[in-house]
């Protein structure tokens, strides 16, 4: 065998195909049903944790805490499928094992909750191979691929608090009714479903080997790292609100139903995220076209940061029942998310594409974490809810500019396909 020179790409002998070939349509419906049971999650834990008995500060690390869990699984899932070049794999695995988790949740006191929700999100965070399919196509547009991938993640938010709204309704829920029961199994059995669509999903064509490897860290990588930096600060301000408004629902804004409509509070959560997510239907193929180019991307990051800190600045000034409710079905958060994603795959070659969107994942979940912490020790202190606000408005502000180009000082994206190793 000839030697190969240094910095030289490796050919294949013959371009090796996937054992099934890759549908972006049931990769689509596969993440459609995986968000399904993340907005009930988000709906039912964290007055959940309050009737249990978990307290305002469990109710709202139940959100952020265990994204911490699911930031170093990101990291983990994406140099996995990067070490054996397949995603599907992974993903349907991680899939199939929350579903025991799902159906165990009625069993379950406040702490032991609390830590099934840990476990669950680490295997979650092998969503993000789904995310790496979408930007691993080259006869397609990633960022249009992103575009409807986000789609599918506010569809299926929106279809799984109408599957579960029956339930959640119901006077008095608790995961150890008979509501919580059939809820469980309602998790369980989509989880089970989305695993086959994920197994019948495919594979592309595993990236190609290069010979010339340079390690992936932030010295080879600056403007990747500089970009989930900015990420990360971004999700952590928005993440105080997020992880405080539900409990804000619950303490004080509740009592009076959903603009007078007799609703207890979790079932006025999940009108909320159908609300939210119905707005997110209409906005993410919006925010594929902001992600295309790549100084269209940039700034708008910069501009939707900014509007973070204007609509948190909303909740300090009128923090009554409207102000709320509209802060928080806006949209903002589809564009934050997509032009970030696009940004990373631009800025990463194909045989390191699942850790460089794995680490935006990481990203965006040490920002929850971190978010949730931080709004759990401000409530926790007796701090009043608009202090919260104010902390996120603030914090907003400063970390837009981490996303200015001329700061990031960030290189033109790679923008390779597979076959330009």
């Amino acid at each position: 065998m000839r030697p190969v020179a240094e910095g030289a790409s490796v050919p294949p002998a013959a371009p090796s195909r996937p054992s099934r070939p890759f549908s972006f349509g049931r990769l689509f419906g596969g993440t459609w049903l995986a968000f399904a049971n993340y907005s009930v999650l988000i709906a039912v834990l964290p007055i959940a944790e309050l009737t249990e008995g978990g307290g305002p500060v469990l109710a709202t690390l139940i959100i952020g805490a265990p994204l911490l869990a699911q930031t170093l699984a990101s990291w983990g899932w994406g140099w996995l499928a990067d070490r054996t070049r397949t995603r599907r794999g992974p993903l349907v695995v991680a899939m199939l094992l929350q579903a025991p988790l799902f159906f165990s949740f009625p069993l379950l006191n406040a702490p032991e909750l609390f830590a099934v929700r840990v476990a669950q999100a680490t295997l979650f965070g092998a969503i993000v191979l789904a995310t790496t399919q979408a930007t691993e196509d080259p006869s397609v547009s990633s960022a249009a691929r992103l575009g409807h991938l986000q789609f599918a993640q506010s569809g299926g938010m929106l279809s799984g608090v109408v599957l579960a709204f029956p339930l959640l309704v119901v006077s008095g829920f608790s995961l150890s009714s008979t509501a919580g029961w059939e809820l469980g199994a309602l998790l369980g059995g989509l989880t089970i479903v989305a695993s086959g669509v994920f197994a019948l999903a495919g594979d592309l064509p595993p990236p190609p080997v290069s010979a010339h490897r340079e390690p992936f860290r932030p010295r080879s990588h600056p403007g990747l790292f500089r970009l989930a930096g900015a990420t990360a600060a971004v999700s952590t301000f928005r993440y105080v609100p997020v992880t405080a408004i539900p409990v804000y629902l619950a303490s004080e804004l509740g009592g009076h139903g959903f603009f007078g409509l007799p609703m207890n509070p979790t079932a006025q959560l999940a009108v909320w995220l159908a609300a939210t997510s119905a707005l997110n239907l209409y906005a993410a193929p919006i925010s594929g076209r902001f992600a295309e180019e790549a100084t269209t991307r940039r700034w708008a990051l910069v501009g939707f940061s900014f509007v973070y800190a204007a609509i948190w600045l909303a909740l300090v000034v009128s923090p009554t029942y409207p102000v709320v409710f509209a802060v928080w079905v806006l949209p903002v958060s589809v564009f934050v998310t997509v032009g970030s994603v696009r940004e990373a795959a631009g800025l990463s070659r194909p045989h390191e594409r699942g850790r460089a969107v794995g680490l935006l994942t990481a990203a965006f979940n040490l920002g929850g974490l971190t978010g949730g912490a931080l709004a759990g020790a401000l409530l926790a202190e007796g701090s009043p809810f608009t202090q919260a606000f104010l902390v996120a408005a603030l914090g907003s502000f400063a970390s837009a500019f981490l996303f200015l180009p001329k700061f990031l000082r960030l290189p033109p994206p790679v923008e390779s396909a597979r076959t330009s190793e």
